[in-house]
């Protein structure tokens, strides 16, 4: 447990990489022609899982000094794929794995054997694989079969991502969405970091009575790369961008790409809707002024933010909407739920309908114990939730921030907030 202080956070702070794009640059470099080296200043819990995963598909893997080099090899008669709780492991692997090696074993952690699999597992079965059974752990056998897949969109995106990564050694396919794909930008992130090891993947999209659709040739191959740079993540520094919003200090995170394809750059656009101001110098962006305006956030594109975007929610004065949530139960913890509990733990006024939230916002809370479910976007929340709360906030399973961001606390103590082991 940590108990955080309203003490507030300002001035410079580095930016830490992404883990949604570390997962792909070293599962492309695995499975590439010759060997890479990957820039990776920072690690965390589940890029591990990911790195380990891939050394139990036969992948020689070693991080030393902010640098992973990745050596591909001969798939084993047995692979292992260990994502622990990565749902994005997981999910990326099964396929990819399947696509190598003829027996592969699949062990996970946490909630992560209840969250779904299919319909991957179905669009699996159907290209030759076989499974001891349908949830972690299982053993795969068989090699996963190229063609046609069809999948539905609004599941998990990272069902297509996997298919996609695995096309290559299973003599190309086609992904084919059956409904409207949401969190298209994680597969755009996929597709891109495949571009860059050498895999061009051919995008139609939907229009008319055509499907949206994603081909990788028979011919493809990955390359290895040198020196491969993995970008800054949106989804941790909207936690600094958040909290200057909530305050009225102004923070500056370094290191970022603007023109990034990942998702949960669009906080920016909730920020500046909230009536703060955002500056770009090259590639840092500062945060200043402080949100006045509800926010009102579609969630399809980025459920992941929803946790952060409810503290900003509490911080202002107003009625704040968060709607098509969905998915949002299927992830670490049902975060619908979990949010919810958060803020009326610490004192918010908060309201379900469905899978849409609405948050009653007064711009204080009253702090006290607050439950994270071993889920790491809790953590930042609750963080954040701290910086308008009379009293202490303690959070209950905070030790699931290293999944993410394992120097979290450290950094957040750097800028001047107050956050204690308990």
């Amino acid at each position: 447990m940590h108990s955080v202080t309203n003490a507030i956070p300002t001035g410079t702070i580095a930016s830490i990489p992404a883990k949604a794009h570390a997962h792909r640059a070293l599962i492309c470099a695995a499975l590439a022609s010759s060997p890479s080296t990957i820039l990776l200043s920072r690690t965390s819990k589940d890029i591990d899982a990911t790195m380990d995963s891939l050394r139990g598909l036969g992948a020689h893997v070693v991080y030393e000094n902010k640098v992973v080099t990745v050596t591909p090899g001969p798939a084993p008669t047995k692979g292992n794929v260990v994502p622990h709780e990565s749902g994005t492991t997981l999910r990326l692997l099964l396929p990819v794995a399947a696509s190598i090696c003829n027996e592969v074993d699949v062990d996970a952690k946490g909630r992560l054997p209840d969250r779904p699999l299919e319909p991957m597992l179905g669009e699996m079965k159907a290209h030759g694989v076989t499974f001891s059974q349908d949830k972690p752990p299982f053993t795969m056998t068989s090699l996963l079969q190229g063609g046609q897949f069809s999948m539905v969109g609004d599941v998990s995106s990272q069902f297509f991502s996997g298919l996609l990564l695995a096309a290559p050694q299973c003599g190309g396919a086609t992904v084919t969405s059956t409904t409207q794909l949401q969190s298209s930008d994680y597969v755009t992130l996929t597709t891109t970091t495949m571009a860059d090891f050498g895999v061009t993947v051919d995008h139609t999209p939907a229009r008319g009575t055509v499907q949206e659709s994603f081909t990788v040739t028979a011919n493809a191959t990955f390359k290895g790369q040198s020196n491969y740079q993995i970008e800054s993540d949106w989804s941790n520094t909207a936690i600094w961008m958040v909290a200057a919003a909530m305050t009225g200090q102004p923070i500056t995170i370094t290191g970022m790409n603007q023109n990034s394809v990942q998702a949960d750059r669009r906080i920016m656009q909730v920020i500046e809707s909230s009536g703060c101001t955002i500056t770009w110098d090259d590639m840092n962006i500062t945060v200043s002024g402080r949100a006045s305006k509800p926010v009102h956030a579609d969630l399809e594109q980025m459920p992941d933010m929803l946790p952060v975007m409810a503290s900003l929610a509490c911080s202002i004065t107003g009625e704040s909407s968060f709607v098509k949530g969905a998915r949002l139960r299927l992830k670490e913890s049902d975060r619908l739920e979990a949010v919810a509990n958060l803020v009326r733990d610490l004192g918010g006024t908060i309201r379900e309908d469905g899978d849409d939230l609405y948050i009653i916002g007064s711009g204080i809370l009253k702090g006290g114990q607050g439950d994270c479910v071993n889920d790491h976007r809790l953590v930042m929340a609750g963080t954040l939730m701290a910086l308008i709360s009379e009293n202490p906030v303690i959070l209950k399973d905070s030790e699931a921030i290293t999944k993410s961001y394992p120097d979290f606390f450290e950094d957040w103590n750097m800028l001047g907030g107050n956050a204690q082991p308990v």
